[in-house]
């Protein structure tokens, strides 16, 4: 029996309750986060759109539009390493078409 503890005191397993405390959180945030993550908001015809006419535009790129953190975002790279630009993801197709233009 630790020195510190009572011997009178009844006896039972400690847990180190913060530790926990915090795996029993994220256990409920990875829970709750689940559904988002695996079901993906439908596509607004605006963003198939621009999609069309980036790859159009942009041959040497490939495109797709996935989920994100803020949202549905425009993803486009190159597959060959020509050094410059290889990728960018964003949310803004003015800001998609500014970067591959300048490239």
């Amino acid at each position: 029996m630790p020195a510190n503890r009572d011997a009178n005191a009844p006896t039972r397993d400690y847990v180190d309750a913060p530790a926990a405390r915090q795996e029993s959180c994220c256990d409920e945030l990875a829970s709750a986060m689940r559904p988002a993550l695996h079901s993906a908001p439908p596509v607004p015809e605006s963003m198939t759109a621009h999609l069309a006419r980036l790859r159009l535009a942009f041959p040497a790129f490939s495109f797709s539009i996935r989920p994100g953190w803020r949202g549905l975002a425009f993803e486009a790279w190159r597959e060959a390493a020509t050094g410059g630009l290889y990728a960018v993801i964003t949310n803004d197709a003015r800001e998609l078409w500014r970067e591959l233009e300048q490239c």
